[in-house]
């Protein structure tokens, strides 16, 4: 009897936690789902169109979003290009925000002419070039 009873225990808690780590990744994919959605409705909101034209050229707007479960952040990186059409250069602008507590991480900004960009941060650190802020924007794009 005593038997019964401790396998009855062991199972009732087996099916217990099964079923609550099966439920973890669903709840990560909601709130990946959730993250996304938010992200496009911002976009959608705050960039459209997202090709503006001007007499001097031509700037596209885009986006990219990631859900860091580590941080528990929904992340969101504006992209803004600008092509000049007198010069044939382009500019950059990239921000990087936690879109729901609605705070900066980071800016990267790359002028028409200039081999460094103008403004490389990301949470106070500087860099010189966008592939290295790229790389300190990493662990919040990506999990």
């Amino acid at each position: 009897m005593r038997l019964r009873r401790f396998i009855s225990v062991a199972i009732a808690g087996l099916a217990w936690f099964s079923t609550s780590v099966s439920a973890q990744p669903n709840k990560l994919y909601e709130l990946q789902e959730r993250c996304g959605k938010r992200a496009a409705d911002v976009f959608s909101q705050e960039y459209s169109p997202p090709v503006l034209d001007t007499e001097d050229g031509q700037t596209r707007f885009n986006y990219e979003n990631n859900y860091s479960a580590r941080l528990n952040r929904c992340f969101f990186l504006e992209i803004a290009v600008s092509y000049d059409n007198e010069t044939s250069s382009n500019s950059k602008i990239m921000r990087l925000f936690d879109l729901n507590g609605n705070k900066q991480y980071g800016t990267f900004v790359s002028g028409p002419s200039e081999s460094t960009p103008l403004t490389c941060l990301v949470r106070g650190k500087g860099c010189q070039s966008e592939s290295e802020w790229r790389q300190l924007v990493k662990p919040f794009m990506e999990d």
